[in-house]
């Protein structure tokens, strides 16, 4: 299993800008993966799946 950690900053205030590249990137993989980012735990969202042949989680965390 691989973890892929998103960091950015949680929020409206920060949703499009450069602080929250890593957020956009893991988002994006959810997307072309099939990946529901929905699951709430340890401070943040969450959600695994298979991506490129590999189960993976994909995490974004909800925290400074």
């Amino acid at each position: 299993m691989k973890l892929v950690v998103g960091l950015g900053n949680p929020g409206e205030r920060y949703a499009e800008t450069r602080h929250n590249v890593g957020f956009q990137v893991v988002e994006q993989l959810a997307v072309r993966a099939g990946i529901n980012l929905k699951k709430k735990g340890h401070q943040s969202f969450y959600g695994t799946g298979q991506l490129a042949g590999q189960e993976v989680t994909l995490l974004l965390p909800q925290t400074f």
